[in-house]
């Protein structure tokens, strides 16, 4: 008898190993793109983080926020996201948006319409002013990794996948534009 039981201890320890293994494989953390707290604008609910056109490009998706109305907002920047994604706004209406930089690699902000470049290392945080389109969408974007998908959108009623003002100008997104600086990170 000692031969078995020396031959199912390998077995049962690699079976354990394969249950654990696909416990933690399964384990995932919660999206906190969704969650607000009371009295922030509202949420679209029932999005699912994944991708979203936006001028052409496929982004990161971590939500909209419905922010017509609002006067300030706290945007997550994040590694290869913006969360909320897309900001559904009114025409021509000012937000305050405060930029807390929770990724590991420095990312920025940016709208070229609006000359608005703020640069955040990781942990940093920052603020812009932004001035919703009369109409449509326009795109803000991180300088360094918008091939990546790092980009969103603010939207008066707008068609996000023919939104302007990303890389270069003119709607395009220009995920590879030979002038956009690499920049630090990825």
């Amino acid at each position: 008898m000692p031969k078995a039981r020396g031959a199912l201890a390998p077995v049962i320890v690699t079976l354990s190993l394969i249950l654990l293994a696909s416990a933690c494989a399964e384990e995932r953390p919660a999206a906190t793109a969704g969650a607000e707290e009371p009295g922030s604008a509202g949420q679209d609910q029932g999005e699912e983080e994944g991708t979203v056109t936006i001028a052409g490009q496929e982004a990161t998706n971590r939500g909209s926020q419905d922010v017509a109305g609002a006067s300030e907002l706290e945007l997550e920047v994040g590694d290869f996201y913006f969360a909320p994604t897309v900001l559904e706004g009114e025409d021509g209406q000012t937000l305050s948006v405060s930029l807390s930089n929770d990724g590991a690699a420095p990312h920025t902000f940016t709208i070229d319409d609006q000359d608005v470049d703020v640069q955040l290392g990781a942990g940093e945080s920052g603020r812009a002013e932004v001035t919703f389109p009369d109409s449509g969408a326009l795109v803000f974007y991180c300088r360094f990794h918008i091939s990546g998908g790092m980009l969103g959108g603010l939207s008066v009623e707008g068609d996000l996948a023919a939104a302007s003002g990303g890389s270069g100008g003119g709607g395009s997104g220009g995920g590879d534009s030979e002038d956009q600086p690499s920049g630090p990170g990825y």
